[in-house]
């Protein structure tokens, strides 16, 4: 246990099932330590890792992008509205676009969203000889995301292989 919590007798708690909102768009984590503050309970999660993992998990996901998602991107890689839309080769009013929609789909076009994607995987995750022996395999991967039936904004992590 972490010697604040214990000097401070912090009372925690285990969620078996926690959503977390902090991304943008709700998020399911397993097994989270809670902390009580100020009588609320609170979340003990390192917030990079769970970025880290929603990115991941977009990453491979069948559903279309939200605005809140590629919010979420261009922030996890700390890239202004121009220097994303210089990387997709688009104008930045038009990412702009693309983020107002919030939890609904962007109508980013299919090819642009699967390079995004592609983008993606080649800046933060291809980090082994494996994982690069893979990259073909995610590139066919995403020939599977599916046309818009409707919104789905939740990420579920539980189910998420470690990389």
């Amino acid at each position: 246990m972490n010697p604040f919590y214990s000097k401070y007798k912090m009372k925690q708690k285990i969620a078996k099932n926690f959503v977390y909102k902090g991304l943008g768009f709700p998020i399911t984590l397993s097994n989270v330590v809670m902390v009580k503050l100020d009588n609320e309970w609170q979340p003990k999660i390192d917030v990079k890792k769970v970025a880290k993992k929603a990115i991941k998990a977009l990453l491979i996901r069948q559903q279309r992008l939200t605005g809140n998602q590629v919010k979420l991107i261009r922030a996890y890689f700390e890239m202004t509205l121009r220097d994303f839309a210089k990387l997709m080769d688009v104008s930045h009013a038009t990412v702009n676009k693309w983020e107002k929609t919030g939890s609904h789909f962007t109508k980013m076009d299919v090819n642009t969203e699967k390079m995004l994607r592609l983008h993606i995987s080649e800046l933060d995750f291809m980090e082994t000889d494996e994982q690069r022996k893979n990259f073909y395999k995610r590139y066919k991967a995403l020939n599977k995301i599916a046309e818009p039936k409707k919104t789905i904004d939740h990420l579920d992590l539980e189910h998420l292989a470690t990389a």
